[in-house]
């Protein structure tokens, strides 16, 4: 299984929303109106996973064909084995760790994943040296390396993920899964569709729409256009 989603994920571009909710019922409602779109992968967004546990990735998964691709956004800071675990029994297929962490708690998750079937993005919000430390982390045994503006630096600095295409560029040299995250949408997304990326993380310009069928449907269909 991992060997088929690695392949499935570096030579496809995706889109994945970001379930971050508090309340069950509302993401239950996002999933219910996207789950069919090709190239997609849900995430249980970090706020939705420490308010429902692995109840929560199950509930979810029971909405989902067998073959969609399920990111369990932990953002392990230590005990990486025992939070692949804890991914591995809601049902998901991609676990993540802070990547500024410490390299034993990488390696630990790394080692934990590839015994349960899983896999290891490491999420490089707040690492100063991008490119250095993902070169390390391909060392480490990651899967996929995940360039992240957090939503409060977006917020003070007034930037999201777009404004770091020369970072993006460089990191998709070493030749990992890359997906990037940060204040996306359409717009942004036409932006950096040239670049090596293979998953664009959309949260709220999906989650807060309208029409989030509509605009997932959309981005899918950007997406399509330019593998």
């Amino acid at each position: 299984m991992r060997e088929v989603l690695l392949e499935k994920l570096h030579n496809g571009k995706f889109l994945q929303v970001a379930l971050d909710f508090i309340d069950i019922n509302a993401a239950l409602k996002i999933v219910n109106e996207v789950k069919d779109l090709e190239n997609e992968i849900i995430e249980i967004g970090t706020p939705l996973l420490k308010s429902t546990g692995i109840e929560g990735i199950r509930k979810i998964k029971l909405l989902l064909n067998t073959d969609k691709i399920i990111v369990a956004d932990t953002k392990t800071a230590d005990a990486g084995d025992v939070e692949v675990e804890i991914a591995k029994l809601g049902g998901a297929n991609v676990m993540t760790v802070l990547g500024i962490m410490d390299d034993s708690t990488i390696y630990s998750a790394v080692r934990k994943a590839k015994e349960e079937d899983l896999l290891v993005q490491a999420d490089l919000i707040n690492v100063k040296n991008i490119y250095e430390r993902a070169k390390e982390l391909k060392q480490l045994g990651v899967d996929i390396i995940g360039l992240h503006i957090g939503l409060d630096v977006q917020k003070s600095r007034g930037i999201t993920i777009a404004d770091l295409k020369n970072e993006i560029k460089k990191v998709s040299e070493l030749g990992l899964i890359l997906s990037v995250a940060g204040g996306l949408n359409k717009d942004r997304i036409m932006e950096l569709i040239e670049l090596p990326i293979n998953i664009y993380v959309v949260g709220s310009a999906i989650t807060k729409s309208k029409e989030p069928r509509r605009t997932a449907e959309d981005i899918v269909n950007i997406l399509k256009g330019g593998r």
